[in-house]
């Protein structure tokens, strides 16, 4: 897997103008890693939904589109103007995927099936503010996602048959709950109002103080008015013509990386001949 960014990343990143003061959010889907809370998690596994192997991808593109979607709906907001979003950034990479170079000022998430036996045992967690203060060092995983958990605790309220919607809300907005806890929001005490399908806001949750019910967490929820004012304040804004950083980037340092390699292995053959 990718170690160092090549400097085709490094060209494709200045061509691209994406903003290296934001936040940059890597989220994991493929790592068997350990989160700062003590937490191992296995691969994201969408078989436990029901869906065949090869949906991997297709699936969790779904999900970061939604995760971005929850963080950069500005026109939802009636306070952010339709030329601005918050200034964060997300990208799918796993933990040992070297991004400094796009954005040194970034943190890990995992996503996928909880094997560890700390006290941590619901649909997921993560730190409080950590992120949005800097409080921990670059690249930690500064939270889990549970998705074994997730299909478990739903498939009730998913009629026992997942369709793709209700698993991209379910894993997305769990997902974008934690990244909130990071940023510095917490759970509320009530619904809050908010331009999601659910009275219950993204950071709601189905214990004390929120007591959301668990069907709610299938629906394309939002953050609420008051949590993305909290947002506003805590990360800034930035214009929205400044995209975050695609894993094509990645992908086209891997290949150019493999092409030095081969390339220097036939070198040496030839030396050798």
């Amino acid at each position: 897997m990718l170690k160092k960014v090549s400097f085709l990343a490094l060209f494709l990143f200045a061509m691209t103008s994406y903003s290296a003061n934001a936040l940059l959010i890597k989220v994991d889907f493929t790592s068997t890693s350990t989160d700062m809370w003590g937490n191992t998690t296995s691969a994201f596994d969408v078989t436990q939904a029901g869906f065949a192997a090869s949906t991997f991808n297709s699936l969790t593109d779904a999900i970061m589109t939604a995760v971005r979607n929850d963080f950069y709906n500005s026109s939802l907001y009636g306070f952010i103007s339709n030329d601005k979003q918050l200034n964060i950034d997300f990208i799918k990479a796993a933990v040992t995927d070297d991004v400094s170079a796009i954005d040194p000022n970034n943190y890990t998430i995992q996503v996928g099936s909880r094997l560890s036996s700390s006290p941590f045992n619901g649909l997921g967690v993560a730190c409080y503010t950590c992120v949005s203060r800097s409080t921990i060092a670059p690249n930690t995983i500064f939270g889990s996602i549970f998705s074994n958990n997730i299909f478990s605790a739903l498939t009730i309220n998913a009629g026992f048959s997942w369709d793709t919607n209700e698993a991209v809300n379910a894993i997305a907005g769990t997902l974008s709950h934690e990244i909130g806890h990071g940023l510095g929001l917490a759970h509320p005490t009530l619904a809050q109002p908010n331009p999601g399908e659910s009275a219950w806001g993204l950071m709601a949750t189905g214990a004390a103080p929120s007591n959301m019910p668990n069907g709610e967490r299938l629906k394309d929820r939002a953050f609420s008015y008051e949590n993305m004012g909290i947002l506003v304040n805590n990360l800034g804004e930035r214009s929205a013509a400044v995209s975050e950083p695609p894993a094509i980037i990645l992908f086209l340092s891997a290949c150019l990386m493999l092409f030095f390699q081969l390339r220097k292995k036939n070198n040496q053959a030839s030396l050798m001949g």
